[in-house]
């Protein structure tokens, strides 16, 4: 027992000593200097992007893609009027075949145009067999395909013929005929 009156005796001046400087007001230290502090600052930014390394065939590839698919794009009204015409139609390789061709030179126009559009689409079926790893004559089945499906009702599609002998001409018939 006399041990812990011992302890009490030695914590209680500590304990009241504690208390009593947490009542004093703290002291300042002055860390202002008399003219301001300079600080001479240099950096260099380098702001690096790493992209897949392509070889310029590549590049000219993909800027042959791009550029087919804008003129593809902005010569679609003219297509769809074309076969509303019923001069083109879609054809088997996926292309569009002229169908009755006019006289003058909007003849020469729809030959222009048909053969521009012919090389778009030669561009975007070889994209595709590359990206899909496939042979160009399967894009070119699937794109058959889809253009048939795509067509209005009466414009002209290529189709096969029954029993898969051949291939014939016709004017599409239904929005829900498919043609396969």
């Amino acid at each position: 027992m006399r041990s812990h009156r011992h302890i009490s005796a030695l914590l209680l001046p500590m304990l009241i000593a504690l208390v009593l400087s947490s009542c004093l007001d703290p002291f300042n230290v002055n860390v202002t200097t008399d003219e301001p502090v300079k600080v001479d600052l240099s950096m260099d930014v380098h702001v690096y992007q790493h992209a897949a390394a392509t070889t310029e065939k590549e590049s000219a590839q993909q800027a042959d893609y791009r550029a087919a698919m804008d003129t593809k794009r902005n010569r679609m009204a003219e297509i769809q009027e074309m076969k509303n015409s019923r001069i083109i139609g879609e054809n088997h390789l996926g292309k569009i075949s002229i169908r009755n061709k006019p006289a003058g030179e909007y003849g020469d126009y729809v030959t222009k145009t048909v053969d521009a559009e012919n090389r778009d689409r030669d561009v975007l079926i070889k994209h595709e067999a590359k990206e899909k790893d496939v042979s160009i004559t399967n894009v070119q089945q699937e794109q058959w395909r889809h253009w048939q499906r795509k067509s209005f009702p009466g414009e002209w599609i290529e189709v096969e013929e029954a029993g898969g002998s051949g291939l014939h001409w016709e004017q599409k018939a239904s929005a829900s005929d498919s043609t396969e």
